[in-house]
């Protein structure tokens, strides 16, 4: 008897199984897919995008300070500077959008990438309404720039959109800083990227790479002896003074509140970086004077001065072991550390300086395009306009008649004369080398 009650409980266990593999007759539908694993190309591409999406986003409440004013009879005679500053930032914003968007790269997703055509040429269309010229312009113009911008069908849905069609741009989306992750669903593998860590680390390689440029200052770079540059020397060198101690205090303001990592040795980077900035942020001048008063000073004096911050900084000391060996010691870490975009993945090549389309030929700029790579100072004219370069360790001074711009790596400049503008753009700076992109309009 005890053998058949055990067969007849096997047979009712069978059946239970069987039962649980088939719905009404039907099968269980498969497993969902893996999530992909994220790739650096898309979480650069999806921050640039976020960020963009973002500043088109805010175009709607640019009026808010005019319709203040207009509204305020007490504030009559402030009217006309709120429009200009209203139309003239306006202007100003939407060029530097469509300029940001120009420059990213393509996903390879279809519907994302038409999204950011699309958005570029409606920030194109918004911009015409903007006149070329922003004074004395009436309320009214202002106002139908406004309605113009809250036309504007809001961008960050239709991002979102557009993400959720590709499964791997969803996965790197999803950790991108500065993105509203779309949800996905599917497994995840344990030691994949989280948003967490990969805004802890591209906040860290932003902060360690502006720490080792500090620290690298040197006077002839600050203000040259190159007589074409002579003019800007007392700007450059107060400018830099007064500007160090404001620096340190940024890079402790934003490594001071980041979230431990839990990785031991990640986290006592961040702590030892810290402390050294903050051991150095006494020693240096408070920026309280403005750069005004340090500038009318003599350059001899000023130069003194800049030494002896120079002496300062240098005495930053950057944590041992490094970052990326701090972070190697955690796999989710690492992985996340690979895909911020201000991050060199973990066993990459020495850095190299990327091939200029025209080489060292600095002629070929005449015709108002080229790509080309500049050491040293140098003169260059691009459609009849005449340019003088300096590029240093960090940063790349362009000098055009009495006007004067310091760009850093992927900075870019404009320079409008002789109803062309031209636009400068520093595409990598390595070794006191640049490869720029410049173009006219």
């Amino acid at each position: 008897m005890r053998v058949r009650g055990q067969a007849v409980a096997a047979v009712v266990l069978l059946g239970f199984a069987a039962a649980a593999c088939t719905t009404g007759g039907h099968a269980l539908p498969a497993p969902l897919p893996a999530v992909p694993a994220a790739t650096r190309a898309l979480v650069g591409w999806s921050v640039a995008v976020c960020a963009a999406t973002t500043a088109a986003d805010g175009l709607r409440s640019g009026i808010d300070d005019v319709d203040r004013t207009a509204a305020d009879p007490g504030q009559a005679d402030f009217l006309d500077s709120s429009i200009d500053s209203y139309l003239s930032r306006t202007g100003s914003d939407i060029d530097q959008l469509r300029g940001q968007l120009k420059d990213v790269p393509a996903s390879g997703v279809k519907g994302a990438d038409a999204y950011v055509a699309a958005l570029g040429k409606a920030l194109g269309e918004l911009q015409k309404r903007v006149p070329a010229t922003t004074a004395k312009q009436p309320l009214a113009k202002a106002r139908e720039v406004a309605a113009a911008a809250a036309a504007l069908k809001p961008a960050t849905a239709d991002l979102q959109k557009a993400v959720r069609g590709d499964a791997k741009l969803n996965a790197s989306f999803d950790v991108a800083p500065g993105c509203s992750p779309v949800r996905q669903f599917g497994p995840v593998d344990a030691a994949s990227p989280t948003p967490a860590l990969v805004a802890w680390s591209d906040t860290m390689c932003t902060a360690a790479a502006s720490v080792t440029s500090l620290r690298a200052q040197k006077l002839g770079d600050i203000a040259g002896d190159d007589p074409r540059f002579a003019g800007f020397g007392g700007f450059e060198l107060g400018n830099f003074i007064g500007g160090a101690g404001r620096q340190v205090g940024q890079l402790t303001g934003t490594l001071a509140p980041l979230a431990p990592t839990g990785v031991q040795e990640a986290d006592a980077y961040r702590a030892g970086l810290l402390a050294a900035l903050q051991a150095v942020a006494p020693k240096l001048p408070q920026d309280q004077q403005g750069m005004a008063d340090l500038s009318f000073q003599p350059v001899d004096q000023l130069k003194t001065q800049a030494q002896q911050v120079i002496d300062v900084l240098a005495t930053i000391t950057m944590p041992s072991p490094d970052l990326p060996a701090a972070v190697a010691h955690s796999k989710v870490l690492a992985n996340s550390y690979d895909v911020a975009p201000n991050c060199r993945p973990l066993g990459s090549p020495p850095l190299a300086l990327p091939a200029a389309a025209n080489g060292t030929d600095l002629g070929a700029c005449q015709a108002g395009k080229c790509q080309v790579q500049v050491s040293g100072v140098a003169d260059l004219t691009v459609s009849g306009i005449r340019f003088t370069l300096s590029i240093g360790p960090a940063s790349v001074r362009v000098l055009q008649d009495t006007g004067e711009i310091v760009l850093s790596t992927g900075g870019s400049g404009k320079f409008g004369t002789a109803g062309h503008t031209v636009s400068v753009r520093v595409t990598a700076l390595l070794d006191g080398k640049a490869v720029l992109d410049i173009s006219t309009e």
